[in-house]
């Protein structure tokens, strides 16, 4: 499927120009247009009349039949295809963040696995699905420059001190985006998903990325390695990233970062002190 942003009309290009939690019917269309089909074009292609098309698009549910058409027509890849399925599904609930940071901060265990994880040098949070931050531990803060600014861990990943530790930031901005599409669809009536939408709609570069392809993603591979400055040294550290669910409604992740060599992009200069990089960041 292309995703090249350059062969779309400027129309196109200005419809876009907004982050909107994903539906079903916005996606299908974001999928015709990035395929480059009018309407009239994509009908015959799927085998669906145009005004059912059209309905879709606008927010009607179609049959299951309908749906297997709509994938197969549009030949989408089976991340696509499992994302427009969660989209026809009824959106699954989520529980107020603050509910949910007051369930880990209650919990004694909780609280006891994330300092034990601290003594051994492992960077532990407790996240929301959205990740908004529950809980974590000093060697986490502390390797998250400006990030008391923002509890919501991709506004963090967006701010100018983000960027400066980020040894690859445009992928991890790039992945971030592409994950998130699927995690909103899933949360999309919740409260939590109307503010990230309403936060980061409000950071160009995120509207962007969000805009200029429509590639989502699942979870992250733990052969994918997080590359960044270490804020003590200036060193360059990468981290094995680690997220699993710690309860049975999925509502609660714990996410670990264990240090490696650093095995990341080859660095063109010198890696500056966190001292001196502090002072010269945007």
């Amino acid at each position: 499927m292309s995703q090249n942003p350059a062969r779309r009309s400027p129309r196109i290009r200005r419809l876009r120009s907004q982050v909107a939690i994903p539906t079903f019917g916005s996606t299908c269309r974001l999928i015709r247009e990035d395929l480059g089909l009018s309407l009239t074009r994509a009908s015959p292609q799927l085998d669906i009349a145009r005004s059912t098309l059209t309905d879709v698009e606008n927010g009607f549910l179609p049959t299951l039949d309908t749906v297997n058409q709509i994938i197969a027509g549009y030949k989408v890849d089976p991340l696509m295809a499992r994302h427009l399925r969660e989209l026809l599904a009824p959106a699954e609930d989520l529980p107020s963040t603050d509910y949910l940071r007051q369930c880990v901060r209650e919990k004694t265990a909780a609280v006891d696995h994330l300092c034990d994880l601290d003594e051994r040098g492992v960077l532990a949070a407790y996240l929301d699905p959205l990740w908004n931050l529950l809980a974590c531990n000093d060697s986490f803060r502390a390797a998250v420059p400006g990030q008391h600014e923002t509890d919501l861990i991709p506004a963090w990943l967006f701010s100018p001190p983000a960027r400066n530790y980020f040894l690859d930031w445009p992928g991890e901005a790039t992945h971030t985006v592409a994950s998130h599409k699927t995690i909103l669809g899933r949360y999309r009536d919740s409260e939590q998903a109307q503010r990230f939408v309403q936060i980061l709609g409000q950071i160009p570069e995120f509207v962007d990325l969000w805009t200029s392809s429509i590639r989502i993603a699942y979870g992250r591979n733990t052969a994918d390695l997080l590359h960044m400055r270490d804020r003590a040294t200036g060193d360059p550290a990468s981290y094995s990233l680690s997220i699993s669910n710690v309860t049975q409604t999925e509502h609660v992740l714990l996410v670990t970062a264990i240090r490696k060599p650093y095995s990341g992009p080859a660095l063109h200069h010198p890696v500056t002190s966190s001292r001196h990089a502090d002072a010269t960041r945007p």
